[in-house]
């Protein structure tokens, strides 16, 4: 758990940083039972005293860290931020699943393109054009984790909408674009709902260059959706790979090599396609494509 300020009370309780610390005592949740899970929803309220989040840490600290007057509040680098790690780290150990660790990894190359054009039977410039539109150009963040988008929609659907009410902001009845934090922050999100239901959370997030569905992992040639979300930290070349099965077994490469745009993203992208303009997007992309080879 990684914080940048203190939480709780006094603390300066930065909404990234409730969220993390709401996260991590989720996760240790079956250590203490008498904590009910906690909204994840990055607030204290108006009186953080009288938050559950706040009950929660005070919790903690007395039960776990063995403070007899618990203070509520969690510093950077602080007894409760160590212990409430060392705690993760065991748990995590004996008992949950642990994305896989980033690490640089080699991108595509022109012959990668040039191999799976000519398997496929269509341009570069085709298979380029959607990756550019899905990951906007780039298959990676900065840390070298994969892009990933969390899907709350999907992660209600997933869980049977038993996590609406009390997570509203990783479990969504509907498709609600303000519950998106955006960019490498969705990984908070998808930690959140990890500590809920640890498959539902994979398969409820798109993932890598070509952004598929973790739902979509054995359309794409896996087994388990954690082999799916292994090979997407493992390489640009496996995304590319998941990308394929996924366009050939769902028999739409036909569109890709017509470059019938809308039929291809209405198939790929979903029915409401034309909401965000993929079609254009992708037909847009592809001229520009074509124009530099």
């Amino acid at each position: 758990m990684n914080i940048t300020h203190s939480v709780g009370i006094g603390g300066v309780n930065n909404r990234d940083d409730v969220i993390a610390v709401q996260t991590a005592l989720n996760a240790l949740s079956d250590t203490l039972p008498s904590m009910n899970k906690l909204a994840v929803d990055g607030s204290l309220g108006q009186t953080p005293a009288s938050s559950n989040t706040v009950a929660a840490i005070q919790l903690f600290q007395r039960d776990v860290v063995g403070m007899t007057n618990p203070d509520g509040r969690i510093d950077v680098g602080g007894r409760t931020q160590q212990m409430i790690n060392l705690k993760l780290s065991q748990f995590e150990g004996a008992n949950s699943y642990a994305l896989p660790i980033p690490h640089p990894s080699v991108l595509l190359s022109d012959q990668d393109y040039q191999q799976i054009a000519a398997h496929l039977g269509c341009e570069v410039a085709a298979i380029k054009a959607v990756a550019s539109v899905e990951s906007a150009g780039n298959a990676f963040f900065a840390d070298w984790r994969p892009k990933m988008l969390f899907e709350a929609h999907i992660f209600s659907r997933q869980t049977n909408h038993q996590y609406d009410s009390q997570f509203p902001q990783i479990s969504s009845p509907k498709w609600d674009k303000s519950l998106y934090l955006g960019g490498e922050r969705e990984y908070q999100r998808l930690a959140a709902a990890m500590t809920l239901n640890p498959e539902a959370a994979l398969r409820s997030a798109s993932w890598g260059r070509f952004q598929i569905m973790g739902f979509n992992s054995q359309l794409c040639g896996y087994g388990t959706v954690k082999q799916f979300v292994k090979g997407m930290f493992s390489s640009e070349r496996e995304h590319l790979n998941a990308f394929v099965g996924f366009i050939q077994r769902n028999n739409i490469v036909r569109y890709l090599v017509a470059k019938n745009w809308a039929a291809f993203a209405r198939a790929y992208n979903g029915p409401g396609y034309a909401q965000n303009s993929y079609d254009e997007k992708m037909a847009s992309a592809y001229s520009k494509f074509i124009q530099h080879q």
